[in-house]
């Protein structure tokens, strides 16, 4: 190919040509497997190798603590919209979060489906035009959990301080800017994130949640839906979405 596009749209994000090129090579056959990674069962031995090198590659590149679990789930960042608030919510409390867009909205939506939920600021009235400063969040510190996105594709506006929530548990939507900064993990006691932006291709939400959280799934929750079903397997209670971990740990070797 004499020349390659640079796609700087909000939308999946360009590749590292390497890590596609790897992928053709190995696409028809995999280490001389006689067949393709997509082909063979997520059980064996060798497609666990590529995803146990995922997951080792996430926790070493994000500095993701021992506190946290790190999973892979199919859905991408919509289905965490719906899976936070089911999983996180506390019966007689409210989650609280911050309106910054087009992509807080549709997580706040969902949150409302789910029980009580509390806008504690919102840019709306102001086109979303920025983030609010410190002194305009003010956390309940019985809340359920705290939510905010950390950078609105849409209105281009972007959190460049995490907040402190105290000992509210802050999650946070990274779609868009997971891997172009540090995580404070002592702020942020879940992250989850679409890896098409940054990681690799769609189909797959990375996410990173302190461990005491998991537990708070409603023994009511279809098995699916809860996070507590994804952890003691590796992320591996169903067929994963092989082909985006794969191409998100052939990216994570080119940023290593």
């Amino acid at each position: 190919m004499a020349k390659r596009i640079f796609n700087f749209s909000a939308g999946p994000c360009t590749l590292p040509l390497c890590a596609l090129e790897k992928a053709q090579a190995e696409f028809v056959d995999y280490g001389n497997s006689g067949m393709s990674l997509i082909e063979m069962s997520h059980r064996g031995k060798i497609y666990d190798a590529v995803h146990n090198q995922a997951l080792d590659a996430v926790r070493a590149l994000l500095a993701v603590p021992e506190s946290h679990e790190i999973l892979f789930l199919g859905g991408g960042a919509t289905l965490q919209f719906a899976m936070v608030p089911m999983n996180l919510m506390v019966e007689g409390k409210t989650a609280e979060y911050v309106n910054t867009g087009a992509w807080a909205k549709k997580a706040i939506s969902d949150a409302k489906k789910v029980g009580g939920t509390k806008v504690i600021w919102t840019g709306e009235s102001e086109s979303f035009m920025r983030i609010p400063r410190k002194d305009e969040l003010a956390f309940n510190q019985e809340a359920s959990y705290a939510h905010i996105c950390g950078n609105e594709t849409i209105g281009g506006i972007e959190w460049q301080e995490i907040p402190d929530t105290g000992k509210v548990p802050l999650v946070v939507d990274a779609s868009s800017h997971v891997m172009s900064r540090p995580i404070d993990w002592n702020r942020v006691a879940m992250m989850y994130a679409g890896a098409q932006k940054n990681l690799g291709p769609a189909g797959l939400a990375v996410i990173a949640m302190r461990k005491d959280l998991i537990e708070r799934a409603p023994a009511t929750l279809p098995a699916y839906l809860a996070y507590k079903t994804h952890v003691p397997d590796k992320s591996m209670y169903n067929t994963p979405p092989v082909f985006a971990i794969y191409m998100m740990k052939l990216t994570l070797d080119w940023v290593k």
